[in-house]
């Protein structure tokens, strides 16, 4: 058995709630009180840890698809255990400093429990909602969207990397990158400076020559730079921490159009990650379609508590603390 306590550290959204009379009140207490069964793994002075804390927190701090991973390990599972003991005995520590009846810390406690509670019912509705299959969505998502399937453009450049090295300090390289920069400006062929300069370890199975690459496939610098050139245009020497290159594009492959094979798999996420998200809309508007009633002077109590006379008016305070007027 689980101990009751004021605000528990597990939270059931289906208990978060605040009935309102046409009358609001001035003031108005929530509670949180939550009890549940379940096994008990670790007892520690008045901390007790049971199974369903154990499932919680894993599900809070390890993704689903990693959780068995993390539950082959002994050691593992004692640090979470560790963990969980520590939360815990935090929690009663600040509950015996009279921490828990200070209306603010409890109000941050169940807003937390408010914002889990969003999460949780979420995933729930997607548990409810989300379809065997999404194939038949993806196909027509496909025909009628299709600039959404574009494979992106690539580029074909060729390339000399002049590396910085145990053998070749910084100042030295940037002036043989120089030479090769003056080398091809004077128009040398590419496969003569390439041979006689290039440090790419890959060197001699593409001689410098790349075909149908996405410039964000690049280091940035390299990248940044391809950006800004045209076709045939050769490049200062960039650097990078590769070293300094020195390239021209040759070609831009415009995108093309994948195939139903290639799109299917993106096409059937989008299709549906577009209805369960359409779907959680729906219900956040029956939840918005309730009407909001405001209490007598809610505004003004809120700006009082901050000590603001009006919007963006900070109250005035000489500075011996006194209202200055």
């Amino acid at each position: 058995m689980k101990p009751k306590l004021p605000l528990g550290l597990l939270w059931l959204p289906a208990l978060l709630s605040c009935v309102c009379s046409a009358a609001l009140a001035e003031s108005l207490e929530k509670t949180l009180d939550i009890t549940y069964e379940s096994p008990v793994l670790i007892q520690q002075a008045d901390v007790s840890v049971t199974l369903a804390d154990f499932m919680a927190y894993l599900d809070w701090r390890v993704p689903a698809e990693e959780q068995r991973r993390v539950l082959s390990s002994p050691e593992r599972i004692e640090g979470i255990l560790e963990s969980i003991v520590l939360i815990e005995a935090l929690m009663h520590r600040l509950g015996g400093t009279g921490g828990l009846n200070d209306p603010s810390v409890q109000a941050s406690i169940y807003q937390a429990a408010a914002r889990q509670a969003r999460a949780l019912y979420r995933q729930r509705l997607t548990d409810e909602l989300e379809l065997d299959s999404y194939e038949s969505q993806a196909r027509e998502l496909y025909m009628v969207e299709p600039e959404r399937f574009q494979r992106r453009e690539t580029i074909n450049f060729d390339h000399i990397l002049v590396a910085v090295g145990d053998e070749r300090d910084e100042v030295t390289a940037m002036r043989r990158a120089a030479d090769v920069y003056d080398a091809l400006a004077e128009g040398q062929p590419f496969s003569e400076v390439a041979e006689s300069y290039s440090d790419d370890s890959g060197f001699d199975d593409h001689r410098g020559r790349f075909e149908g690459i996405d410039t964000a496939s690049l280091v940035p610098p390299v990248a940044q730079a391809a950006e800004s050139l045209e076709v045939g245009e050769l490049s200062v020497p960039i650097q990078s921490r590769f070293g300094w290159h020195i390239f021209t594009i040759t070609k831009v492959n415009e995108g093309e159009q994948m195939s139903w094979e290639e799109a299917q798999p993106m096409a059937e996420e989008v299709a549906r990650e577009r209805h369960l998200g359409e779907a959680y809309q729906r219900r956040l508007r029956e939840i918005n379609t309730a009407p909001m009633q405001f209490a007598d002077g809610a505004v003004k109590t809120i700006l009082e508590h901050y000590e603001i006379e009006g919007f963006g008016m900070p109250i005035s305070e000489s500075d011996d603390g006194t209202d200055a007027n």
